[in-house]
């Protein structure tokens, strides 16, 4: 016998209102809605201080291509299976992060924001 749950980190508690479209309700739903997701770790993803993982930049004192140099090709970036682990972990947290917030803004608001690459923008 298999038990279907939901998750915590995929709803918010009732406490937190739904945006009114005319705004008149953004203190006490930006307040309410930053806790929450700051509880649910989040938070990050809103201000951008957890950005995407990725490759490590070229080490300091890594030769620069002389300049009029004949143009090579970038070589290939392998990336780690920690970093791809890490990145899925990160492209999973980003949806959630984004499930949180669609769930509390209105319909005309969901429109405006629901292409953007990411929750920050």
């Amino acid at each position: 016998m298999s038990l279907t749950t939901t998750s915590l980190a995929d709803s918010l508690p009732s406490s937190i209102p739904k945006l009114d479209a005319t705004g008149l309700n953004w203190a006490i739903f930006s307040v309410r809605f930053q806790d929450a997701v700051e509880a649910k770790g989040f938070w990050g993803h809103f201000d951008g201080s957890e950005p995407r993982p990725g490759p490590s930049p070229a080490p300091e004192g890594a030769p620069a291509p002389a300049v009029g140099a004949a143009a090579t090709p970038a070589p290939a970036v392998v990336v780690s299976d920690d970093i791809l682990a890490a990145q899925l972990q990160w492209d999973k947290n980003e949806k959630s992060a984004k499930s949180l917030l669609t769930q509390k803004i209105p319909d005309s608001t969901l429109l405006r924001v629901h292409l953007k690459a990411t929750v920050k923008q």
